[in-house]
């Protein structure tokens, strides 16, 4: 199997983006996904016009959540915290392991650090227009998982690969040069497009239940076929299958299978994602999200993409949290405390 890497120019740095090539496979996979539509790779656009409109709605309640941070996409977990602002995840493969100061777990004093970014990040308009124009927004790392020193940006593992941002409400629109944002603004409340109130919901996010349907939400590189972004459905293989899946994909000297599955990090689905989806948000049939893509293959031509688990994120922010000094508490908590 190949990796399909590519490497793009960002801030005067080399990002490598994610998503691992395709091979023939056979597979025990569940059965199609059922409610939703058909397998394989749908445009935005498509989506939110698709005959079945169960599947449109889904797909327009959350599409607002997910956008565009480098070579890969985002979502947008929630704005329940103090400020009302975006709190994103997305991949440190996207992000770039070298862009943060250190790979020890930690996060940054956004209040007081200026380092945000316009350049490459992107969410839907606020008024629902699919189209995504040309409008950057404020982008603050905020938090990372350790990254071990021998990770790069094509082998680090799933349990490492992850990170938490910000989104503020500062825009401009793209004029290539590259324009860093003022420190985080925590004064006005982030504007984006969410008509049903998904990110300020009492729950917004959820367990993963096994052989349920998903929705896989995300900003493929090729933007001349996919220039607003693109949806897959798949369904949750058991833990038991994945093991399976895993050992397949071993045997047939596929680089997936000497990654070992952890159900507890991870869960794996039969939905597509491609080059530029990492990121990007898979969610349940309820629009909840229920982690991130990060990396994907093929067997037996079915696709498999690896997902990390919301919940595997929140345990780790929220341990992370728990020992910190009362100082720093008291910085990160306006930012997170309502997802702890």
């Amino acid at each position: 199997m190949r990796n399909f890497t590519k490497t793009i120019w960002i801030f005067s740095i080399f990002i490598i983006a994610f998503v691992n090539c395709s091979k023939d496979d056979t597979i025990l996979i569940p059965d199609p996904p059922i409610g939703i539509i058909e397998t394989g790779l749908i445009k935005l656009e498509d989506a939110v016009n698709h005959s079945n409109t169960n599947f449109a709605n889904l797909v327009n309640k959350v599409r607002g959540s997910v956008g565009t941070i480098g070579p890969g996409s985002k979502v947008i977990w929630s704005k329940k915290n103090d400020y009302k602002l975006g709190i994103y995840i997305s991949a440190n493969h996207v992000y770039g392991l070298d862009t943060w100061n250190n790979r020890s777990e930690s996060y940054i004093d956004i209040l007081s650090i200026n380092n945000g970014i316009f350049l490459t990040s992107q969410i839907p308009p606020v008024n629902g227009n699919v189209l995504l124009n040309n409008e950057l927004i404020a982008d603050f790392g905020l938090y990372h998982s350790e990254i071990p020193i021998s990770a790069t940006n094509t082998t680090i593992l799933p349990k490492n690969d992850f990170y938490i941002g910000i989104i503020d409400n500062q825009r401009v629109i793209d004029n290539g040069l590259g324009v860093y944002p003022n420190n985080v603004q925590i004064n006005q409340v982030l504007q984006m497009y969410d008509p049903n109130g998904r990110t300020t919901s009492a729950q917004t996010w959820a367990n993963t239940i096994e052989r349920d349907t998903i929705l896989v939400v995300g900003y493929p590189q090729d933007r001349t076929e996919y220039p607003n972004g693109a949806v897959s459905t798949g369904k949750v293989f058991t833990d038991t299958q994945a093991q399976i899946i895993i050992q397949q994909l071993k045997e047939e000297g596929d680089e997936e299978g000497n990654i070992p599955y952890n159900h507890q990090v991870e869960f794996i689905t039969n939905a597509k994602a491609i080059a530029g989806m990492s990121g990007g948000g898979v969610f349940n049939s309820q629009g909840q999200l229920l982690g991130i893509s990060v990396r994907a293959t093929t067997l037996e031509n079915e696709p498999i993409l690896r997902v990390v688990r919301i919940t595997f994120i929140k345990d780790k922010l929220s341990s992370f949290y728990n020992n910190l000094s009362s100082t720093d508490k008291n910085k990160l908590h306006p930012f997170i405390s309502g997802e702890l």
